[in-house]
This record gives C-alpha cells, structure tokens and sequence, in this order.
C-alpha cells in the first residue's frame, strides 16, 4: 500500500481551473486548462474573475457568439455561450450553447506517475504457441 505523496512531492500554489461541456450531456464536463497564477489565493480569484470577462474572447468566430456570466460562489464561475445559425435548408434559425466553468483552487498535493517501461519483446512468442521453444 502506497504511503501517499512525501513532502517533498506536494504541491503548492493557486489555480484557475476551465472545464468545458460540449456537447448534449450535462456530464460531459472535461478538464481544459490549469491555469498556474503567481500569488496566492486573492490573486487567483482577480485572475478568475479577469478569464470570466474575457474568456468568451477565445472563442473561434467570438464575435458571433453571446454570453452570460454566473458567479456561482467566491471561487467558481458559470459561463454560458450562445451563437444562432440558420442555414439555407433550416425553416428557423437553431441556437446552440455552450458552458464553462471556472474554479479557483489551491494545488494541495502531487506526485509524478513514474515512467513507462518498454514493453518485454515478442521475439519467439510464434515459437513458443507453436511448442518449439
């Protein structure tokens, strides 16, 4: 049984943490960025509060899309983004919409996975199925 992380393996420092959902399931949130922010915590949350305000910025074609921004508790952010599209074949124009969430967090603890091996060769594996070896 693994002892956890050392001292010398924990972590340290603050975050702002983007998730994504894409798509048409509320659980199909995935982890897009860990933003590493210099200072502690109160810069952390001035950083959040600065993406919420300018994230729907990174968005491809930006200028196409609204958004609305929710702050949910101290440390975390909904962002709502809306663009509409009405194509030639389309009797109505169709909205689509997409989410982001913003969470300020602090880096309690890490550890390194360690490194892969080489996989063992396969020299003589036809031999040994074929009983030759």
């Amino acid at each position: 049984m693994s002892a956890g992380p050392t001292r010398s393996e924990m972590g340290g420092g603050w975050y702002v943490l983007v998730e994504r959902n894409q798509g048409h399931s509320d659980s199909n949130w995935l982890l897009k960025d860990k933003i590493h922010v210099e200072g502690g915590r109160e810069q952390a949350l001035a950083r959040a509060e600065e993406l919420s305000l300018s994230l729907p910025g990174a968005l491809w074609r930006a200028e196409e899309y609204g958004h609305l921004v929710f702050r949910t508790s101290e440390t975390s952010w909904l962002l709502e983004f809306t663009t509409e599209a009405w194509h030639a074949d389309w009797d109505k124009p169709h909205t689509f919409t997409e989410y982001a969430r913003l969470t300020v967090a602090e880096l309690v603890a890490s550890k390194e996975p360690p490194p892969a091996q080489r996989p063992a060769s396969k020299k003589g594996v036809l031999r040994r199925a074929l009983g030759r070896d």
